[in-house]
C-alpha cells in the first residue's frame, strides 16, 4: 500500500481552506464525534449533510477519535466504537486513531448523571499512569477498542503538562510498551511531543528515538500558544520553525509513514489564510519518500510484558499509586475537587493542575456558547464578563463536565434555574435556546411556551444588545430547523 499523502483535519468552518487547497489534498481526517447529533431519546445520529460535503472532497479519508480515549482503566465506550467502525467502513478509512489518555473516572451514575462516588467525565483528556501497571491498563483498553473495529487502530501520543515523576516510565518508553503490548499503530503528533519538551518533560528527539518507528502510520503537526509559562497544544496557527525542523529530522526515519496531517481548531480558522496552508502542504509533501513500497496496515501480534531494557530507568514492578488511584486523584483535581490523600496533595502542588482546571473551564464555556448562544449573550450583557466567569466557576465546582455539548447545555440550564441569577428574561431565552438545540439535533419541530414575545428577544440579542421593554404575555412558539 502506498502512502495516502498530506492533508488536513476537518473542523467546522474550514471549507474555504479545503476548497483552496483541493489540488494538494491527498487525505482529509474527520473527527467522528463532531459529526454526531445526540437526540432527545439519547440515540446518536450522524450529520449526513456534513458527511456528504466531506465525501465530495478529493483524496482519502481517515477518522480520528476525540472523545473515547484508550489509556485508562475505564474501557472505551462500545457504542461509540461501533459508530466509528461504521463510519470507517462507509468512508473506506484504512485505519482509525484515538488518544492514549483518559477522560472518565469510575462508572456512570444513575440516569447517566455523573457524581463523585459513581464516576465522572473530566472534560479534558488527561495523561495515564506511566508505569508497568499503567502499560497493562492501557494495553487492555487499546485491545478492547481494536477488537471491535473493522480496521486497524492507531493511538496518539498526547500532550502532558504535568511535571515528570521519578516513579514513572519515560514518555517514549511508555508509548513503546503500549504499542508493542497491544499491537496497535501509532499516530505521532509532533506538536504534542515538542510541547512536552518545552514544558519540561524531556527531549522530543529522545522520545521519538524510543518509539517503534515501524509502527508510526500517521503524523500530526499544529500550531500552539504560550500561556502562563506553558506551551499549549492549542492547534492555533501554523507550525513554527522549531516544529518544522523536528518534522524534517523525523519524517524520513518513519518507514511505515502513510499520512501527514495539519490540525487547527475551529476558533483559529477565521485567522487562517489559504496560501500559507498551501505552502505548508507542499513543504510536507517534499519531506518524505512517497515512492517506497510499504507493508499493509495491520495490527501486529501483541507482545507480552517485558523487563526493562539495559540502561533504561524503570520504576519498581508495582509502584504506588495504582492506575485507578492516579486517575481518580488527577481527574478529581482537574474538575476542582481536592482528594485528601498523599497523592492528592502531591499533585495539587503541580502548577499544571491549575492550568488543567482553567482549560477545562474554558472548554466548557466554549461548548455552552455554541449550544446556548442567546442565553450566554444575555448573561454577558447583563452581568459582565467577570461575573459570568464566577458563575461558570461555581457551575464547574457544582457539576462535573459532560461529554457532549447538548448535555452540558441542559446541565448548565438546570444550574441557572437553581441559583437564579438576577437576569431578566433568562427563563424564556433558555427555553428558546434549548428548544432550538433539540430541533437541530432531532430534526423535528418543537413548541415552547414563553412569557415574552420571542422575536423582540432574539432580534436584540442577535444584534448584541439587551431587549428594551419586550412585550409580555403568553406565547406559544413552534421552532423549526431551517
Amino acid at each position: 500500500m502506498t502512502q495516502l499523502g498530506v492533508g488536513l483535519t476537518y473542523v467546522p468552518g474550514l471549507d474555504r481552506i479545503l476548497d483552496a487547497c483541493a489540488d494538494l489534498l491527498d487525505v482529509v481526517e474527520i473527527e467522528p464525534q463532531t459529526l454526531w447529533r445526540i437526540r432527545s431519546d439519547g440515540t446518536i445520529s450522524t450529520d449526513e449533510e456534513v458527511l456528504r460535503r466531506l465525501a465530495d472532497l478529493p483524496g482519502a479519508r481517515l477518522l480520528h477519535g476525540v472523545g473515547n480515549p484508550v489509556g485508562g482503566c475505564r474501557l472505551p465506550d462500545r457504542a461509540h466504537t461501533a459508530l466509528v467502525g461504521e463510519l470507517a467502513e462507509r468512508l473506506g478509512a484504512p485505519w482509525v486513531s484515538e488518544h492514549l489518555a483518559f477522560n472518565q473516572v469510575g462508572g456512570e451514575g444513575e440516569g447517566g448523571r455523573a457524581n463523585e462516588d459513581e464516576g465522572f467525565h473530566t472534560g479534558f483528556m488527561l495523561p495515564p499512569r506511566q508505569t508497568p501497571g499503567g502499560v497493562r491498563t492501557a494495553v487492555r483498553s487499546v485491545r478492547a477498542m481494536a477488537d471491535e473495529l473493522p480496521v486497524p487502530l492507531a493511538v496518539e501520543i498526547g500532550a502532558n503538562y504535568l511535571r515528570p515523576r521519578a516513579d514513572e516510565l519515560a514518555d517514549g518508553e511508555f508509548v513503546r510498551r503500549v504499542a508493542e503490548g497491544s499491537g496497535c499503530g501509532l499516530l505521532l503528533d509532533l506538536h504534542n511531543v515538542l510541547a512536552n519538551e518545552r514544558n519540561g518533560r524531556g527531549s522530543a528527539d529522545e522520545l521519538v528515538a524510543a518509539l517503534p518507528l515501524d509502527r508510526v502510520w500517521e503524523v500530526h503537526l499544529a500550531g500552539g500558544l504560550d500561556h502562563r509559562g506553558y506551551w499549549l497544544d492549542a492547534h492555533h496557527g501554523l507550525p513554527d520553525d522549531e516544529l518544522m525542523a523536528l518534522a524534517e529530522r523525523t519524517l524520513p526515519r518513519l518507514p511505515a509513514l502513510r499520512a501527514v496531517l495539519f490540525e487547527v481548531t475551529p476558533s483559529a480558522v477565521p485567522q487562517l489564510d489559504a496560501q500559507p496552508v498551501r505552502a505548508l502542504l507542499a513543504r510536507l509533501d517534499a519531506l518524505w519518500d512517497r515512492t517506497r513500497r510499504l507493508p499493509p496496515v495491520l495490527s501486529a501480534p501483541p507482545r507480552p510484558a517485558e523487563a526493562p531494557q539495559p540502561g533504561t530507568a524503570s520504576p519498581s514492578p508495582s509502584p504506588s499509586p495504582s492506575p485507578e488511584e492516579w486517575e481518580h486523584t488527577l481527574g478529581s483535581l482537574a474538575v476542582g475537587r481536592a482528594p485528601a490523600t498523599p497523592l492528592g496533595r502531591e499533585l495539587a502542588a503541580d502548577p499544571a493542575v491549575g492550568l488543567l482546571r482553567e482549560l477545562i473551564t474554558e472548554a466548557r464555556g466554549g461548548a455552552l456558547a455554541g449550544a446556548l448562544p442567546n442565553a450566554m449573550r444575555l448573561l454577558l450583557l447583563t452581568l459582565g464578563g467577570a461575573e459570568v466567569s464566577e458563575l461558570l466557576d461555581a457551575y464547574g465546582r457544582a457539576d462535573t463536565p459532560r461529554l457532549f455539548a447538548s448535555h452540558e447545555a441542559a446541565a448548565f440550564a438546570d444550574h441557572l434555574r437553581r441559583v437564579r441569577p438576577d437576569v431578566p428574561w433568562l427563563d424564556d431565552v433558555l427555553a428558546l435556546d434549548l428548544g432550538l438545540l433539540h430541533v437541530r439535533l432531532d430534526g423535528e419541530p418543537r413548541t415552547v411556551s414563553l412569557g415574552t414575545e420571542p422575536t423582540a428577544l432574539l432580534t436584540a440579542l442577535g444584534a448584541g444588545r439587551l431587549p428594551v421593554a419586550p412585550p409580555r404575555g403568553e406565547f406559544r412558539v413552534e421552532l423549526v430547523d431551517r
